[in-house]
């Protein structure tokens, strides 16, 4: 019926027009690079896996042609994932042991110490160390989400972020997140594309917040690994709130890389 109807209104609009039946991928999908092809008196309908096109003769071709790059059987993509921590913790300290007076009060430190007094001056740190490998499997062009941190609080500050960069009611849902970045590969040519977007997903239900707006893209070769921490960092509030979840009080080095084969 749907299809009846579209076969209608693309006959009103030109004088020819086909209908493209996909094999791999979704209507829908391949619309949006479709539809900048087509001119003012030209249109295109997505129905489940067929493309109904109303256009000239020579629009067609070009959309033909278009289609049989884009509807291709799409293969998984291995995402790894490497992170690694680093803590430095440095304590300075001075201790006194002895006896002594102070006008008519004597002070003893243990209370069995010895007349005089001893001063010690220490100088102790930690150093820590952490690191891990994980590994994703995504359909070229969809997204696989790395957890970054561990679960927190859905705080006033991630509502004030979430209303700032989001318009979205179900955001006073949440209570209890974990937070991370959508990554979006695509394989362009011989490069990768990698969109890249901040996430806060609930814990209680099956709901999840991308920040679009904060979303950027990078290419990079496959193989190659991608300082994923070291480019968010500085990008956005919400990815620089994302990342500081990793680190302590302590001084802390920490890296987060992935690569895509």
């Amino acid at each position: 019926m749907l299809l009846g109807i579209a076969l209608q209104t693309a006959v009103k609009a030109a004088d020819q027009f086909k209908i493209i039946t996909l094999q791999h991928r979704f209507a829908q999908d391949i619309l949006p690079m479709i539809e900048p092809l087509l001119g003012p008196d030209e249109a295109a309908r997505a129905i489940d896996n067929h493309l109904v096109v109303s256009a000239s003769a020579d629009r067609l071709v070009q959309i033909e042609a278009l289609v049989k790059q884009l509807d291709v059987a799409r293969k998984n993509v291995r995402i790894t994932v490497s992170h690694s921590a680093g803590n430095e913790s440095q304590r300075l300290g001075v201790g006194a042991t002895g006896r002594g007076r102070v006008g008519d009060v004597e002070i003893a430190l243990p209370r069995n110490a010895r007349e005089g007094v001893n001063i010690d001056l220490y100088d102790s740190s930690v150093h820590s160390e952490g690191s891990g490998t994980e590994f994703l499997s995504v359909v070229d062009g969809e997204r696989a989400f790395i957890r970054v941190g561990q679960s927190i609080p859905y705080t006033q500050q991630w509502v004030v972020l979430t209303r700032r960069y989001v318009h979205v009611q179900q955001s006073t849902e949440f209570h209890d997140i974990t937070t991370g970045f959508a990554v979006r590969p695509r394989y362009v040519g011989d490069l990768v594309e990698l969109e890249i977007t901040p996430r806060i997903a609930s814990l209680s239900h099956a709901g999840f917040i991308d920040f679009e707006e904060l979303s950027t893209v990078v290419r990079i070769s496959p193989g190659e690994w991608f300082d994923l921490g070291g480019n968010m960092q500085n990008r956005d509030e919400v990815s620089r709130e994302i990342l500081s979840i990793k680190r302590s009080s302590a001084e802390s080095k920490s890296t987060l890389r992935i690569r895509v084969d």
